[in-house]
């Protein structure tokens, strides 16, 4: 028999009261910094497109300063709330502005000139280069926050393809073509980088009304929250913990594969502290195990990235934590174990959780029609557990998604809390994607992070300095 629990949806802390939604949180209690005076009110949106849309940007800006119903007759109104509009006197508690001191007209015969290029690498490459001066313009010469790109309707299929969605990354068993990959997106975010302004990409289509685009509140919800995080250098909320206990840092581990899709990957570290603040950190190539077809550091290699992470979270917070829980999203090694085992007696932190977060194809059915709860734990044995972090949502009086919910499998490797503790963490952390405020995210935060960084990092040259806000990568 499997042992199960239920684990109640994590709260989330606002501005002056706690709520499992996060729209419904910032609509009644604001975002969580209002609590701080010394805090910015204004975000200073800097923009680049062609004229015409440049103006549908200003219009949708414009409509997202109020209130925007909630989705026309839904049967499920928590999940498709109102918005509450982005100004002073609302959950935000800011406003956005725009000017045309701060916007860069594109040229329509600049565009045209790209789309004549008949090579798909070099048309790409012209088109990054297109926004990228425009951009490089802006944050070198106009005080902003942030820079939106819309990108043109011309762009569809010839530069910007829609991407298969994938939600960690590759692996040894991915293709191993040899083309060298070129995406607009990704490439125009690592070459805008080194200029220290967060940029957001746009799609033309997703700027009007339309059946085959989200409605008009979730789509604010999304894209001013995401404005938000990205310009304040703050997050709108921050996960609710019991103050009695010891504070605690999370680093995710992950790997990425270069853009030839060779073997040969690059760690990566993402250190996520109490508050939800980020830090992404580069490591060092690494080579496929022979044995299990997986990346793993060696046991130098581990020590020096877990070293690093929490120097990086000593000088943030001026203290270290009292607990540091490690996920991963492949199985540890021995050399691993012993680096990371070595960087956290170094340090001195008291208590360690060494987790391993991976999909699994076990499956498991409750009776009706609805899938199993959100928050589902289901014990196979004593350091081995499924977790549902997507499923039925009590609180939307639905699944809202699409197919059949695939639960995570949590794999203990060492721990010195219980394993609920541990799942109640994973489902806590998986509401901690500011760019999307539906909260039932698949992945905790310290592996769903993963895949964005890794695709702009890949894009990165050895000797380039990669940004460690998480701003710069979603």
């Amino acid at each position: 028999m499997f042992d199960f629990h239920h684990i109640e949806e994590p709260l989330l802390e606002f501005g002056i009261d706690d709520h499992y939604c996060p729209r419904q949180g910032i609509n009644n209690y604001d975002v969580y910094d209002t609590r701080f005076e010394a805090r910015k009110r204004e975000l200073l949106i800097g923009i680049v497109g062609i004229s015409e849309d440049i103006e549908k940007l200003d219009n949708w800006i414009e409509r997202c300063k109020g209130p925007i119903p909630g989705k026309a007759n839904s049967k499920q109104p928590q999940l498709f709330t109102h918005f509450c509009g982005f100004n002073e006197n609302t959950g935000f508690r800011s406003r956005i502005i725009t000017s045309s001191e701060i916007t860069r007209k594109i040229n329509n015969s600049d565009i045209k000139e790209v789309l004549e290029v008949k090579d798909w690498n070099e048309r790409v490459s012209d088109a990054v280069e297109l926004f990228y001066k425009h951009i490089k313009f802006i944050a070198q010469n106009k005080l902003v926050d942030v820079i939106v790109c819309v990108v043109p309707k011309a762009f569809e299929k010839s530069i910007v393809k829609d991407e298969t969605p994938k939600e960690v990354e590759e692996t040894a068993e991915d293709s191993k073509k040899p083309e060298l990959e070129i995406n607009f997106r990704r490439a125009l975010k690592a070459k805008s980088m080194h200029l220290g302004k967060p940029i957001q990409l746009i799609r033309e289509y997703s700027l009007k009304d339309s059946t085959k685009t989200q409605d008009p509140a979730t789509k604010a919800w999304n894209f001013c929250t995401a404005l938000y995080y990205k310009a304040m250098q703050t997050v709108p909320w921050k996960l609710k913990r019991d103050s009695n206990l010891g504070t605690v840092c999370h680093v995710g581990i992950s790997f990425y594969r270069s853009r030839d899709k060779k073997s040969v990957q690059t760690s990566l570290a993402q250190i996520f502290n109490e508050h939800g603040n980020g830090v992404i950190l580069r490591g060092t190539p690494v080579d496929i195990d022979k044995t299990d077809r997986q990346p793993h550091l060696t046991e130098e290699q581990a020590f020096q990235l877990l070293s690093e992470a929490l120097k990086e979270y000593k000088f943030a917070l001026e203290n270290l934590p009292g607990r540091l829980v490690l996920h991963k999203t492949s199985n540890f090694s021995e050399s691993e174990l012993a680096g990371f085992t070595a960087a956290v007696k170094q340090s001195g932190i008291n208590s360690h959780d060494f987790v391993t977060v991976q999909d699994t194809e076990i499956r498991f059915f409750r009776d009706g029609l609805y899938p199993p709860l959100r928050g589902s734990m289901i014990s196979l044995e004593d350091k081995r557990h499924i977790l549902y972090t997507r499923g039925s949502v009590e609180y939307y009086r639905t699944y809202p998604g699409l197919y059949i919910p695939a639960p995570l499998e949590i794999r203990i490797v060492e721990s010195d809390v219980s394993p609920k503790v541990l799942c109640e963490e994973i489902l806590a952390l998986s509401k901690m994607n500011w760019n999307n405020t539906q909260f039932d995210g698949k992945y905790p935060i310290t592996i769903g992070c993963a895949r964005k960084v890794g695709e702009i990092m890949k894009y990165l040259e050895p000797s380039e300095k990669p940004q460690i806000r998480y701003a710069f990568y979603m």
